[in-house]
């Protein structure tokens, strides 16, 4: 989206409950020529309204006097996509403790304005804020288009000119290139900025991210963990989250917890203690799970920022607990909220069988099951198939529910979440003697696939090899490690016989369409992109290597 020229050019969204703060508003906005202003009263309005319309412009008072503030609509559109990259969001408050709000959130405005506010306030701040936006703007049409190389050449231009934002373009370039996969390439650009200035943080952490995406788990875990300890670090939510990431891949899934509880302590916001209550959840600690969830469900109720799966993670924590009556309760409650979501009605029934069981009356819980079972039963690695198969089992369908927990694992069998939620459920209704024939079983059995079809492939036979890790796929349309791994043998494929294949080609873009969707920003997929562009490029250059 291009900057506007004027401030004239600026559609502006007004949020405010109050209407004479709302003209007030709108008057110090037509001051400044801004005259292609909405209005709107509430979070509700406001969302229905950002679904079909884009704004330059969002100025938002945080006091809505609603069950949503400000700062959780903030959050909710950002995360939600309803604002564009380029969107410039300004708070309005009278609060002078908001600053500390926005300063430990995790989705800042761009401006906070302090009651009473003039239209000179407002001027001086889109002033500053649409020069560097301007200034942004070739870098930000690549950016909206996700041409990646557009943006690193876009960002090289602006440093080679030394333009005062060239720093700015040196940390969007880096950002970019750890995105491609190209990881010591990013570590260049980070480094290039801590050359400059060495307490950026943002290069810091960029860093360390670089280190972990090159497999460096420990080092980029040390580094997360300095700036932690430093003095302008020690309330970064990014290292946080880095030295639980790092963590939880080596295995310390009860370190990570407690670093997610140190984060939570001086950032309670709602997904902060989502978090914090599904891993607490995954470990065991039931009595943190608990809190984080009341606390959770104080913070989100009637608030845009509530989610489905709050309750069905409380619904689920109490009958585990052997509170099923609250947990019927509660998913009546829920029932009431989410009557249109279809997902939800159908957990939320495996989650009463459960509840039911629990009371003794396996008559109703099979009654319960017998409603369920055909819209839950598909081959998913998800919370929702472990709460059916933990239904079936509590139920009396012990082969069934058995069944299914290990084709839960092996939908995803590198998904260290799956088999610690199956275990956990597994011990919970008694059968911890089965957990290493179900997890660990059903990972071997996979793996052994895989490897055979390595196997198949390093013996040159290639088409044989790429026909039994697609029958795979077929069986396991969303396992991550087959799909990483028959997206590499096909790339591997089409250089080996130096020819470009069409179809080929697109079923890996296909593979790594899906990749992206269920593993957002990850690491491995960041590499096999990477590869696959890069197969691509190879290719391409041998064809016009044979023609010359």
């Amino acid at each position: 989206m291009n900057t506007p020229s004027s401030f004239s050019e600026i559609q502006t969204l007004l949020i405010d409950d109050m209407q004479t703060q709302r003209t007030t508003l709108r008057g110090q906005l037509q001051q400044l020529s801004i005259n292609k202003v909405d209005q709107v009263a509430t979070a509700d309005e406001a969302i229905k309204i950002s679904k079909s319309k884009s704004y330059d412009l969002v100025m938002c008072d945080f006091n809505l006097n609603q069950k949503t503030d400000g700062q959780q609509l903030l959050e909710y559109m950002r995360d939600n996509n309803l604002l564009l990259p380029s969107c410039l969001f300004f708070m309005v408050t009278a609060e002078n403790s908001y600053l500390s709000v926005a300063s430990a959130s995790e989705h800042r405005p761009d401006a906070y304005l302090l009651k009473p506010i003039t239209a000179g306030d407002v001027g001086d701040r889109l002033k500053s804020l649409l020069e560097r936006r301007k200034a942004l703007d070739p870098i930000n049409y690549y950016l909206d288009r996700k041409d990646w190389a557009g943006v690193v050449y876009e960002c090289d231009s602006m440093i080679d000119r030394r333009s005062r934002w060239a720093m700015q373009a040196l940390q969007i370039k880096a950002q970019t290139l750890l995105q491609m996969g190209r990881h010591q390439d990013a570590r260049t650009a980070f480094n290039q900025a801590l050359s400059v200035r060495d307490n950026l943080l943002w290069a810091q952490i960029g860093l360390a991210k670089a280190i972990k995406a090159d497999g460096d788990l420990e080092q980029a875990q040390l580094l997360a963990q300095n700036i932690i300890q430093s003095k302008d670090g020690e309330k970064n939510i990014e290292a946080y989250d880095l030295v639980a990431q790092c963590l939880e891949e080596q295995g310390d899934t009860e370190g990570a917890l407690l670093v997610m509880k140190d984060s939570a302590a001086f950032m309670p916001s709602a997904r902060r203690q989502r978090m914090v209550a599904e891993s607490a959840y995954l470990n065991g600690d039931l009595d943190t799970a608990k809190e984080c969830f009341a606390r959770l469900a104080k913070a989100t109720k009637g608030a845009v920022t509530s989610l489905p799966q709050d309750i069905l993670g409380q619904a689920q924590l109490l009958v585990d607990t052997d509170e099923a009556k609250e947990a019927i309760k509660l998913l009546d409650a829920g029932l009431q909220q989410y009557r249109n979501d279809a997902n939800f009605t159908n957990v939320s029934m495996a989650i009463r069988a459960q509840a039911q069981a629990k009371q003794g009356d396996k008559t109703a819980a099979n009654a319960t099951l017998t409603k369920v079972r055909q819209s839950l039963r598909r081959t998913k690695a998800d919370f929702a198939a472990v709460a059916l198969a933990k239904a079936e089992i509590m139920a009396g369908n012990q082969e069934l529910g058995i069944k299914m927990m290990e084709d839960a694992v092996s939908s995803d069998h590198e998904n260290i979440r799956i088999q610690k939620l199956i275990g956990n459920a597994l011990r919970q209704t008694g059968h911890e003697d089965l957990v290493n024939q179900v997890v660990e079983g059903a990972v071997a059995e996979i793996n052994q696939r895989v490897d055979a079809a390595k196997v198949m492939f390093r013996s040159s036979k290639m088409d044989e090899a790429l026909a039994a890790i697609e029958e795979a796929l077929k069986q396991y349309p969303e396992n991550t490690g087959v799909l990483l791994q028959a997206a590499q043998m096909n790339c591997l494929a089409l250089r080996m016989k130096k020819t470009m294949n069409a179809v080929v080609a697109e079923r890996v873009r296909n593979y790594l369409r899906k990749l992206d969707k269920l593993m957002p920003n990850h690491d491995r997929v960041a590499k096999m992109n990477l590869y696959y562009r890069d197969t691509l490029a190879l290719l391409q250059q041998q064809a016009q290597a044979s023609k010359a």
